[in-house]
């Protein structure tokens, strides 16, 4: 976008409003304040941001035509109360979130005091802030905004050099759950995979080093080829006794495992049905015989 003269307050120094906050400030946005209640926190977003620091979110927020809530999601609407009921929103202002998972009516003490809301997410996990600020660029960013402020949302995703997609307010509990899955679960099932092998004597560390590989080399063929493409092993090929030898290893050996394996596996079925190197009846049999492993 233009250079805009709107003033910005960044409200939560943590990774993502620091990097988000810097990325801005590099792009010649003008960023007035920054809030936070943790002198932690805004010590260190001193390191990459210019101006103003505060522990007094209505008093950063007085400064600016922008306000960015940054915080953990539980803090969303309890600051923009806060704020709206300090005075610190008028009806000029504009307020975003950057929850995943939160509406834009977390922001509705904003919108009673005139302000236009709404939210900018990236689809992203940071680590750190200099991580975030190498990751946010790239990034695909989920957009719920007022009409009259989608071009500014759209704007400030371009700067942070990111694609905007507009996900209704409606729909941010799957869209969030989406990106739950691809990486909170992702991590929960690297951790699974690595306690199968901690039951065979293998420590967790050497696991680790063993599946990586696999790992990258899935990631590789995902990102080339698509998730349905990319899919190999014994459901993709409609083996059907790898699968009965592994039911009864998990019945042997590690029953309270069992139900997950099978779980994931009936939906894989689905997948190598969609990638068509299975028969709808050979989806059936692996289905019906994982579903079995799942009840016992």
């Amino acid at each position: 976008m233009e250079k805009t003269s709107k003033t910005f307050a960044i409200i939560g120094a943590g990774k993502v409003g620091t990097a988000i906050g810097h990325i801005l400030q590099e792009k010649g946005f003008n960023i007035v304040a920054v809030a936070s209640r943790s002198q932690e926190s805004l010590d260190r977003a001193r390191e990459f941001i210019s101006g103003f620091k505060t522990h007094d979110v209505t008093k950063a927020a007085r400064l600016a035509d922008v306000v960015t809530i940054t915080t953990n999601d539980d803090q969303v609407e309890p600051v923009c109360k806060k704020i709206a009921q300090e005075g610190g929103f008028n009806s000029e202002d504009i307020v975003f979130h950057v929850s995943g998972a939160l509406s834009t009516n977390a922001l509705n003490a904003a919108k009673k005091n005139g302000a236009k809301v709404g939210s900018i997410h990236p689809l992203q996990s940071f680590a750190t802030v200099e991580g975030a600020i190498c990751q946010l660029p790239g990034s695909v960013f989920g957009i719920t905004a007022e009409e009259d402020i989608l071009p500014l949302a759209r704007g400030i995703v371009k700067a942070l050099g990111g694609t905007a997609v507009v996900v209704k307010d409606e729909d941010k509990p799957l869209y969030h759950a989406a990106a739950c899955v691809a990486s909170n679960y992702f991590v929960g099932l690297i951790h699974f995979a690595q306690s199968i092998y901690e039951g065979l004597g293998v420590s967790r560390e050497v696991a680790l080093k063993a599946l990586l590989p696999l790992i990258k080399g899935t990631l590789a063929n995902i990102e080339s080829q698509g998730s349905t493409r990319a899919l190999t092993g014994p459901i993709a090929r409609g083996d059907v006794v790898p699968v009965k030898q592994h039911l009864d290893a998990f019945g042997s050996k590690i029953p309270e495992k069992k139900k997950l394996y099978c779980e994931l596996g009936k939906y894989t079925t689905l997948v190598a049905l969609e990638k068509g190197t299975i028969s709808e009846d050979k989806q059936r049999e692996l289905y019906r015989l994982l579903e079995g492993g799942c009840i016992e």
